[in-house]
């Protein structure tokens, strides 16, 4: 036999045996490389501070470098909670108890999440929930009105919208005088 039948066919070299040095992360670096990915996108600081902890930063140096990345503006937990919030809003249509919810996956503080939530236009968070029901009302086998309704309530409370928020625009859904109403 060759020595090529040997190996198979996706072979897994040992980055040791192939004499290749794997440079390690010094907090300088680190921290030029946050500074540039900040800069160009919306991070909080539990993201940033998880990324530095993966790249094995000693923790002091993770201090230094959240210190300095806070001080100069590269990340602002208030900033993102509001960003993240008017974006999901008016891309994802989610519902403020969606958005919060992800907000505190995130580690955002709850008084940050409270505020940015409390920035939404009503208005608008209203009819983005109108907007979904007669979305998912289109796609809806036209049954039983029962049914329907809690098929309509699931959905938007699935995406985060209060049960006093999909009431009112249940309402207004189905005081529509007809489907063809509903569907423009």
């Amino acid at each position: 036999k060759r020595p090529d039948d040997q190996m198979s066919a996706y072979p897994f070299f040992h980055l040791q045996s192939l004499n290749i040095e794997i440079e390690t992360m010094t907090p300088e670096k680190a921290l030029n490389i946050i500074t540039g990915q900040c800069s160009k996108k919306e991070h909080c600081s539990k993201e940033v501070r998880e990324k530095l902890q993966r790249w094995e930063i000693e923790e002091e140096a993770i201090d230094k470098i959240m210190a300095f990345l806070c001080q100069h503006k590269f990340i602002d937990d208030t900033r993102y909670a509001r960003i993240y919030t008017e974006d999901k809003l008016r891309f994802n249509h989610w519902g403020k108890q969606k958005i919060g919810l992800m907000l505190r996956q995130k580690g955002i503080s709850p008084e940050i999440i409270a505020e940015a939530l409390n920035e939404i236009d009503h208005s608008q968070y209203k009819q983005n929930c109108l907007e979904i029901l007669k979305q998912k009302w289109k796609t809806l086998p036209h049954e039983d009105a029962y049914k329907m309704k809690g098929k309509l309530v699931r959905f938007a409370l699935g995406r985060g919208f209060s049960y006093d928020t999909i009431n009112h625009c249940m309402e207004q859904l189905f005081s529509l005088s007809s489907e063809e109403d509903i569907q423009n």
